[in-house]
């Protein structure tokens, strides 16, 4: 994908300090053209002592910051800012304590709510002169489930009709046993409905999912997948009628990303995602995708593709047409239920007492893994099987994959993969989806590598750590997107305890 990571003259850093985890950042561009930007500062990610809200500004788009300005509030949690139609800026929180300011960020208000419950709120909408929706997220039940590793979500819609200071339920947004949906962001269209795009977290590689109300937000259409794999987006209408989306990249690569589009792209389903961590790896040739990697993570290529969402009703067939010349003990991988790993000689699923099969050396070898009801099935050249039983209702059944098999980076391998075909049907959802891969189409994750911008990445860094995003249109038509950043290259850093603010600015030109 276009990349701005590695150009330091789009980049800058907001705030970072050695002894202060400093994350989830929105931004927003005054009438005067300040920028406002709102952040948390803790000593931790996970359980901190403390949580508190920050506010910096800037008067030359981005370039410099002011000293740092703290709003009167004992706790704060992924805030979000808005303009309200009379021009004054709230910024929400899911400490439910908002702040308002009349001077363009220099001072702050709070605005004790009453009513709200739920997190992690999105940025508000306005209903008229006093009316507003937001959104928020919580995890109901008392019962984790293996399908998704914790307890289901619910997206709930909350309005208030007196300037945001109490709040009443107004719809279920989303809620799905097996689609942990959250944190949604959303915007008006230009025809009046709302869009509401939202993370799912089961951590298998589902995309993003979204939702249109007709009546502001009373009633909600089933969820429908994304091609981005995300987490926390941020959602924008731009003038001309595109969306404009930033969010943290949760596919294979990790990252701050960008991606702009219409609506009805937005709704057009799962694409593929890739890691590629060498420029020079893999190739494209006639043949097929040419694969050469060296032991370590400097070299590793994998593919999430479609995973299953409900494998209690779903069933997958995934093929391909592979030849391996050469491999280390981990080989290269298939997955579908657990990861399948070749040789030159043989296909074993790992972590399965089951009979390894033959592969034909240095030469094409054609395997075929079909998934149902609690039993995937490997055959390879249309002859020999072995048969596994997995747990039909666990998350680790559910990802689909090719290229490296994860946790198992650490071997060198030289394969070509000829030609690939996915078949996945979801009666639990009325879905079925096909997808056919060969060389002449361009790389397996062609659309996002030609779709979505990276902002930065941060593939080394714990997920986390980066990503939390806002952005706001500059006055010149660009863009900047303020979010923090892990730096899990950088000297120092510590997983869940390092984490500053960035910003990047960008254009449509970049994509």
């Amino acid at each position: 994908m276009a990349s701005l990571s590695d150009d330091p003259t789009r980049h800058v850093v907001i705030d970072r300090r050695s002894d202060r985890y400093l994350a989830f950042p929105d931004v927003i561009r005054t009438p005067d053209n300040t920028l406002v930007v709102a952040y948390n500062e803790a000593d931790k990610h996970v359980r901190p002592t403390s949580r508190i809200l920050v506010v910096r500004t800037s008067r030359d788009n981005g370039l410099t910051w002011s000293e740092p300005i703290y709003p009167e509030t004992t706790s704060s949690h992924c805030p979000r800012i808005v303009m309200t139609p009379s021009r004054d800026l709230i910024i929400s929180d899911s400490s439910r304590v908002y702040h308002r300011s009349r001077d363009n960020g220099q001072s702050w208000e709070p605005i004790h709510t009453h009513g709200l419950s739920h997190d992690m709120h999105d940025r508000l909408m306005a209903l008229g002169d006093t009316g507003y929706l937001t959104t928020g997220h919580c995890h109901i039940g008392s019962t984790e489930h293996p399908a998704i590793r914790q307890r289901p979500t619910q997206q709930k819609v909350f309005r208030s009709t007196d300037n945001g200071q109490t709040w009443g339920p107004w719809s279920i947004l989303a809620q799905h046993r097996n689609l942990v949906l959250c944190e949604a962001s959303m915007t008006r269209l230009p025809n009046g409905c709302i869009l509401a795009l939202m993370r799912e977290n089961s951590f298998v590689f589902e995309p993003m999912y979204c939702v249109l109300s007709t009546d502001n937000g009373i009633s909600w259409s089933a969820p429908t997948a994304t091609p981005l794999i995300g987490h926390r987006p941020t959602l924008g209408t731009l003038p001309d009628g595109q969306l404009l989306v930033t969010y943290r990249n949760v596919g294979p690569d990790q990252g701050t990303c960008a991606w702009i589009g219409s609506v009805e792209e937005l709704m057009s389903g799962f694409r593929v995602h890739g890691l590629t961590t060498n420029p020079a790896n893999p190739t494209l040739t006639d043949a097929g995708l040419r694969i050469r990697t060296t032991p370590g993570t400097k070299s590793v290529v994998r593919y999430a593709l479609r995973p299953m969402t409900d494998p209690r009703t779903a069933t997958a067939t995934l093929e391909t047409d592979i030849t391996v010349h050469a491999a280390d003990a981990n080989g290269c991988g298939i997955r579908l239920g657990t990861w399948w790993k070749l040789t030159t000689t043989h296909i074993t699923p790992d972590g399965y007492d089951a009979q390894a099969l033959p592969l034909r050396k240095g030469t094409v070898n054609h395997i075929q893994l079909h998934y149902a009801n609690g039993f995937v099935t490997a055959r390879v050249n249309h002859d020999t099987t072995t048969t596994i039983a997995i747990d039909p209702d666990h998350a680790e059944t559910r990802p689909i994959m090719i290229g490296a098999p994860s946790p198992f980076e650490d071997n060198g391998v030289d394969c070509c993969w000829h030609r690939i075909s996915l078949h996945v049907t979801e009666p639990a959802f009325d879905r079925e989806e096909r997808w056919h891969w060969t060389p002449r189409q361009g790389l397996p994750d062609q659309w996002v590598r030609d779709s979505v911008l990276e902002l930065r990445n941060d593939r080394h860094a714990a997920t986390p750590d980066f990503g939390y995003s806002g952005w706001t249109r500059l006055a010149d038509g660009t863009f900047f997107c303020a979010y923090h950043h892990g730096g899990g290259t950088e000297p120092g850093y510590e997983p869940l305890h390092s984490s500053h603010i960035a910003g990047t600015r960008f254009s449509l030109e970049d994509f």
